[in-house]
């Protein structure tokens, strides 16, 4: 192999390597912006604000949640909104802390996370609760953003 054509074949691998490297997100800027629209869901449910949670959830029939104290999981957009918005109404307070994680992983597309929130609510009635709550999520990049498609939240039982 000649001068010029070592020189070209290096030239074309080192584009190649800026190319591949600069073409997507690490795994760990994606965790990141994974965290962020978990922090993102837990300051809508704060707010009382149905806006800020459409902002962070798919919107399709595939979509499926599952609340702490729910005894069904629902399944679809629709009855999922609906869900969030009758807890918005009987709710005067409601503050969600993340006090373990969230682990997540991410494969292309998807992610999942992991971990337990506390979860204070007082009621319209005056009812006061406070729940360690297990949250494991599914998530799915949609045009560049990271959007819950599955929630899971059950409460946590203190050991014995």
């Amino acid at each position: 192999m000649n001068r010029q054509t070592l020189s070209r074949a290096t030239a074309a691998t080192l584009l190649g390597v800026a190319v591949l490297a600069g073409s997507g997100k690490s795994h760990a800027a994606d965790a990141d912006d994974v965290k962020a629209t978990i922090d993102e869901f837990h300051a809508a449910l704060g707010a009382l604000d149905i806006a800020k949670i459409d902002a962070v959830w798919a919107h399709d029939d595939r979509v499926m949640n599952k609340e702490p104290v729910a005894k069904t999981v629902t399944l679809g957009w629709e009855g999922t909104r609906k869900n969030f918005q009758g807890l918005f109404d009987a709710t005067a307070e409601l503050t969600v802390t993340q006090v373990e994680g969230p682990h997540i992983q991410v494969q292309g597309d998807t992610a999942w996370a992991m971990g337990i929130a506390f979860a204070g609510q007082k009621l319209k009635t005056g009812q006061v609760f406070g729940l360690a709550v297990f949250e494991a999520d599914v998530f799915k990049r949609q045009n560049g953003r990271w959007l819950y498609v599955s929630h899971a939240a059950s409460v946590q039982t203190p050991p014995q």
